[in-house]
């Protein structure tokens, strides 16, 4: 209507329709762009065909190719396997031993330290939520030493699986230790038991000698009479932990010359032996179903002794660790924290519904909480790769963000350092850097901040996922470990991550440097001596990560081994030792014996088919030939910014144009 009202109107007389179309124009390019603020969004839908998916399920365990099968015989069958599938289906590769992950071919090592059968078929089911799979190719020995029976897991399988049987099925003479259940923790002065599993096949009426070690030393014989074929014997032995530190156990048999395998007549394991529990106190004003779960997690560790209270609260100078639950909502709280800070006493905090920044932030911490009112986040845990301080594990990183979320506190942390993040806060889909659990060393005092309640339901989130709770245990111990460290005077501190180690796993030295006036120190050169058992010592430097000295220590054989640490900080050299164990692959060498019938049954039970590695071609061809292995046709939505798209900018610009070229042909300009 401007155009009809403006001072150029008489321009247009002669050209009546030229008075219609610009107004017009306009009027169309203001529409366009006022919808266009409003964010509207295009819905469009369409159709994709997916292709089922074969699952190539690999045991990657060390007893695999202990018979005449070979790696380079797998890997070059599976290769071929997965090429002649690929033809039809889209083929994912798993390799699994005590736990499952996607691989590819040249990653399987045949070195895994046990094996689990039932993890790995939930792990797949797991993987292939609302996708098209459609079958899984089992490639193992049948043999187990880890989770629970395969065939209930089997039970309930909606895909078949094709089993390939690896190994060798025949029954050989053989003598070995089973099993040996025992404490991994005693007390100076005190007994622990042993409970010895032995098990012959086809030597009967041979007579064995059983032998029982502790630190080199006979602590009892036993003269065995094998009286059937299969034989099986159980003893009771009772040992005296008379010396502090790893105590190395032994259990020797009679070793036969018609033994094929002569590695299980040994069985090697460690017993570590301490003066005392170390003590956890959980504070808290009122029950909370987060206690409960604290205390069971922390107890399942038998060097620590977790006790609950709510109220009458006493600082006691030999507590290890106090956690303080839904803390700082008063300040006689704030006096209770000082007071224990300032007797050296490490603080696990777990922030409530009742937290009060103001408080806290009055606290002598570095770390300060800036809230943004009371409102709470529903965070998803996220584990932080850079994190230092002890290592968390690809299975457990994996399971954690299947967690449930915590009841956060809404705000930011500041005074710490990214590397003391052992878990960020994810949003619902958006990951953030706030921290959801961190844990800080900073002026010769640990501190670890867990930013919300609620971590009662990882345990049952561990267990529905795991069928046992053994991850969250491990998650908890492992903080509890390096916080209830007292920080002592010393100038150098070098300590192993862990106090075991299997084969095969990289071993982590950590060590932390100071000056006279307790400043941390980084640039220095710490060396490290370690010696094993035979007395051989090697000779390392650690290098510095931040304010922090890290050595990764590979392929070390099984023993105990003794570290000493030297540095020199103003001319003052400085001392340090330490130890610990890496435990043998004995698990895998136990039984090599194949269970190819319980391959059978899983591939029976679910409507697959079994065949011996010698025959792997007959699952390939009985694969490609299914006929019950469809593709599945699948409606795709999809929704879309309009502003998003290319053909609106081009609308906006004709319009423009348009207009331009009216108005010049009608000589408006």
């Amino acid at each position: 209507m401007l155009y009809y009202k403006s001072k150029d109107n008489e321009r247009f007389e002669e050209y009546k329709w030229v008075k219609i179309m610009l107004p017009l124009l306009r009027f169309f390019l203001g529409t366009t762009l006022a919808f266009l603020l409003l964010g509207p969004v295009l819905k469009y839908s369409g159709y994709i065909t997916q292709k089922p998916i074969i699952a190539l399920v690999i045991d990657d365990s060390k007893s695999l190719i202990q018979g005449e099968t070979s790696l380079e015989q797998i890997k070059q069958s599976v290769s071929q396997l997965q090429n002649s599938l690929s033809e039809k289906y889209d083929v994912d590769i798993v390799s699994f031993s005590n736990i499952a992950q996607f691989a590819t071919i040249d990653k399987l090592t045949a070195s895994g330290t046990e094996t689990n059968l039932s993890q790995v078929l939930r792990y797949t089911t797991e993987q292939y939520v609302n996708q098209n799979l459609g079958g899984v190719v089992l490639v193992s020995d049948g043999i187990y030493n880890a989770g629970s029976n395969p065939s209930f897991n089997a039970e309930n399988y909606k895909v078949p699986i094709y089993s390939i049987g690896i190994g060798d099925t025949t029954v050989y003479a053989d003598l070995a230790v089973s099993n040996v259940l025992h404490n991994s923790l005693a007390y100076l002065g005190n007994e622990f038991p042993l409970q010895i599993e032995v098990k012959a096949s086809k030597l009967k009426g041979k007579q064995a000698n059983m032998q029982v070690l502790l630190n080199g030393r006979t602590i009892q014989q036993k003269s065995l009479i094998i009286s059937k074929e299969a034989f099986y014997f159980e003893t009771d032995v009772i040992a005296k932990a008379q010396k502090l530190g790893q105590n190395k156990v032994e259990v020797r048999l009679t070793t036969f010359e018609n033994e094929k395998n002569k590695e299980n007549n040994t069985y090697i394991f460690y017993v570590e032996v301490i003066d005392g529990k170390k003590k956890v106190a959980i504070w808290a004003d009122a029950p909370h179903p987060d206690l409960g779960m604290l205390r069971s997690s922390i107890n399942n560790n038998k060097n620590y002794d977790a006790t609950i209270s709510l109220g009458n609260y006493k600082v006691e100078s030999d507590f290890d660790l106090v956690v303080l639950h839904n803390w700082f909502s008063t300040s006689a709280q704030l006096v209770l924290y000082e007071k224990l800070k300032a007797s050296g006493i490490p603080i696990l905090l777990i922030i409530g519904d009742d937290f009060n920044s103001r408080f806290f932030n009055q606290g002598s911490q570095d770390i300060k909480f800036n809230a943004s009112g009371r409102g709470r986040n529903s965070a998803l845990p996220l584990v932080n790769g850079n994190f230092e301080y002890f290592e968390v594990d690809r299975s457990l990183a994996s399971n954690i963000k299947k967690w449930p979320p915590l009841r956060a506190a809404f705000g930011k942390f500041k005074g710490y350092q990214p590397s003391d993040v052992l878990l960020y806060q994810q949003i619902g889909s958006v990951k953030t850097k706030e921290p959801l659990i961190l844990l800080s060393a900073r002026r010769r005092f640990r501190l670890g901040i867990v930013s919300g309640t609620g971590i009662w339901q990882w345990r049952l989130a561990d267990f529905e996922q795991n069928e046992s709770q053994d991850q969250v245990n491990d998650l908890v111990g492992k903080m509890v470990q390096y916080l209830a460290v007292k920080e002592e005077k010393k100038l150098l501190k070098v300590y192993a991550s862990a106090k075991q180690y299997g084969v095969g796993e990289d071993v982590t030295l950590l060590g932390e440097l100071y000056n006279q006036s307790l400043d941390p120190i980084s640039g220095q050169e710490i060396n490290i001596q370690l010696k094993n058992e035979e007395g051989e010592v090697y000779k390392h430097i650690m290098s510095a990560s931040g304010n922090q000295y890290r050595l990764i220590l590979q392929s070390l054989g099984p023993g105990v081994y003794q570290f000493t640490a030297k540095a020199t900080v103003g001319g003052v050299p400085l001392l340090d030792r330490g130890y610990f164990t890496v435990v043998g692959q004995q698990k895998e060498l136990v039984d090599l014996t194949a269970d190819f019938n319980l391959l059978r049954q899983l591939s029976y039970s679910t409507g697959g088919i079994f065949a011996p590695f010698s025959d792997v071609n007959v699952i390939g061809q009985n694969l490609l030939l299914s006929k019950n292995i469809k593709s599945v046709i699948e409606e795709e939505t999809k929704l879309e910014d309009l502003i998003k798209f290319q053909w609106v900018f081009w609308l906006l610009l004709s319009l423009l144009c348009i207009e331009w070229f009216v108005r010049k042909w009608a000589g408006g300009y």
